[in-house]
């Protein structure tokens, strides 16, 4: 919460803090409205110049309960990530919720301007923000180090995002591994992420092609070890039923390994040319296994994008011009 202040109060409050899981479990039975009331208090109390929901189903519709019977509204910015839009538009319950949040906010935000041509299509009128990713930027360091880490044609790596709840479809990655085992010689792949169906995949195509497969649950990892895993990748693999950038595939890209992403996803936004990634229809298993058998032969491949990528990532993935961005974000509102 911004308050009126020179700079940013930022504070998290304790009846959140201490209940915030009871009253989402409450709320999912009574439309948002007991933490829809407890924001309208809490505006009331601190009079915030600015409220931004970061996230549309857990963060923006409440707000639509919020600013019932309020006289004064803040100025009010809506953050989409990757699916608020894109994927839950396609229920009508929560395309009703999201085009009222849609015409409450003054302000939007997204990582991709293919969300932001959705909230348009969805009635918003207000102050288009700058497209940046949600999750910030690569310091100038990282980006340094990562051009001095081995080349991706010497890794023998297959990076996997690899849950299958929600929209992710790592058991399609999976079968797409078995299609292209005789080209994956001497490969380890690693599944990041793992939930208990795609373990189980995987220890049945270990069985039948003899490849070598590492699991990490989710959170198992830090975020350090991540991008050291990505660091180690030849290829990083990404599969989903929606997604927006995908902050997994940045870092990837920003380690060097070669991006495989769906198309459902803004991957195309973000690409120099079409040798730098390989975008992929979720509908078609064997283009993904023919992507992940070139990806692994062909050196001179991988090694160009890593390069290409890392240009890209520079230009609009600096921390210090994102923290400028987000900044003009408040002070411009």
């Amino acid at each position: 919460m911004l308050t009126s202040d020179d700079g940013a109060n930022l504070r998290l409050y304790g009846l959140l803090r201490r209940f915030a899981l009871p009253m989402w479990a409450i709320d999912r039975f009574i439309d948002n409205r007991l933490r829809g009331v407890l924001l309208r208090q809490l505006i009331r109390r601190e009079k915030p110049d600015i409220l931004h929901a970061m996230e549309f189903q857990h963060g923006a519709y409440l707000v639509i309960h919020g600013f019932d019977k309020l006289a004064i509204r803040p100025y009010f910015i809506a953050t989409n990530w990757g699916s608020d839009i894109y994927w839950f538009q396609r229920f009508p319950r929560h395309r009703k919720k999201i085009e009222r949040v849609l015409a409450l906010a003054n302000a939007y935000s997204a990582e991709c301007q293919r969300d932001h041509e959705l909230a348009k299509q969805h009635g918003f009128v207000g102050l288009h923000l700058p497209v940046v990713p949600n999750a910030g930027g690569f310091s100038d360091q990282h980006l340094k180090q990562a051009a001095l880490f081995p080349r991706p044609s010497t890794r023998k790596v297959i990076a996997i995002k690899g849950y299958t709840g929600f929209v992710g479809r790592a058991d399609i990655a999976l079968r797409a591994i078995e299609l292209a085992a005789d080209h994956l010689n001497g490969f380890e792949i690693e599944i990041f992420s793992s939930d208990m169906k795609s373990r189980r995949i995987s220890r049945g195509v270990s069985k039948r092609t003899g490849l070598k497969f590492t699991t990490y649950r989710r959170h198992e990892l830090s975020h350090v070890e991540m991008l050291e895993l990505f660091a180690r990748s030849r290829v990083y693999i990404g599969i989903s039923e929606s997604d927006a950038i995908s902050t997994s595939m940045l870092e990837a890209m920003s380690c060097g390994a070669f991006p495989i992403q769906t198309d459902t996803s803004c991957a195309d936004e973000w690409i120099s040319s079409e040798e730098s990634i390989s975008i992929v229809s979720l509908a078609d298993v064997d283009i993904l296994s023919t992507a992940i058998s070139i990806a692994a032969l062909n050196d001179i491949k991988v090694d160009q994008a890593a390069i290409s990528n890392r240009h890209i990532l520079k230009s609009r993935c600096s921390s210090s011009i994102i923290s400028d961005k987000a900044r003009r974000y408040y002070f411009d509102s």
